[in-house]
């Protein structure tokens, strides 16, 4: 795409649509996995496709998107198998709240670790590796970087907008979605993306993780710029992810 010749409308906000943070509710568009509520509380749900959280609709297992707003958070989650949901949060990526507090976790097998947030994510070290169990310094991070992308529809514009969540091992994929949208002369919601679904595996089994391919730039002017209307509105008062909580189980 970087070779494309971009539509004169677009050229203006090149290098736009990159990272940000903040505070604006949007609903959600989940990756349906053998985990997830929607299998059992709607007959047309399928694992391996994707679900708009907010028509309660199937979108399959391939969407074409464009990323109008990308940020990322670190959350720190308590571990599913002790209750789960959120203990704290750094929605600008650097500061937690709650700041400076102690939790005491079970961790699988009961063996119990205490997790303190600090002030700054650097500074409590829970990004780090080996901070989940701290006399295992092979264990994970305690906390989990979260990256959250606003999405619109340009095949289905009528769709209302909704967020992807990529977090654990879609992480990587966001950061290398990121990356070639970085080198994009075009502004990231001028981007029409293929959003694909695809079997993968970790040590815990397989699940269904995320395939990114960008199939060139939005040629529609009234589409384009209203993808542009609500990326300003979201560097303006920021992004706030419907049921953040649920975004456990994804």
């Amino acid at each position: 795409m970087a070779k494309v010749r971009l539509p004169g409308f677009m050229r203006e906000h090149a290098a736009l649509g990159g990272l940000g943070v903040g505070d604006v509710e949007m609903p959600r568009l989940k990756l349906l996995q053998a985990s997830s509520p929607e299998l059992t509380e709607f007959n047309n749900a399928k694992q391996g496709e994707f679900w708009h959280s907010l028509i309660d609709e199937r979108i399959g297992s391939t969407v074409r998107i464009c990323p109008i707003y990308i940020n990322w958070r670190f959350i720190l989650w308590r571990p599913r198998e002790a209750g789960g949901g959120i203990l704290a949060r750094a929605d600008d990526g650097k500061h937690w709240t709650p700041a400076d507090s102690e939790f005491t976790v079970k961790l699988k097998g009961g063996h119990e670790v205490k997790w303190r947030t600090a002030r700054t994510v650097a500074a409590s070290g829970l990004n780090k590796r080996g901070s989940y169990n701290p006399s295992d310094p092979n264990s994970p991070p305690a906390a989990t970087r979260m990256y959250s992308i606003v999405c619109s529809f340009p095949d289905r514009q009528n769709l209302p907008p909704a967020v992807v969540i990529l977090q654990r091992t879609a992480a990587k994929v966001a950061a290398k979605l990121i990356g070639q949208l970085k080198v994009l002369r075009a502004p990231s919601f001028g981007a029409i993306l293929e959003m694909a679904s695809l079997k993968d595996k970790s040590p815990s089994g397989e699940f269904y993780n995320y395939a990114f391919e960008i199939v060139g730039p939005v040629e529609d002017k009234a589409f384009y710029e209203e993808n542009f209307a609500q990326y300003r509105f979201f560097i303006e008062h920021g992004l706030k992810v419907k049921d953040l909580e649920g975004a456990q189980e994804d």
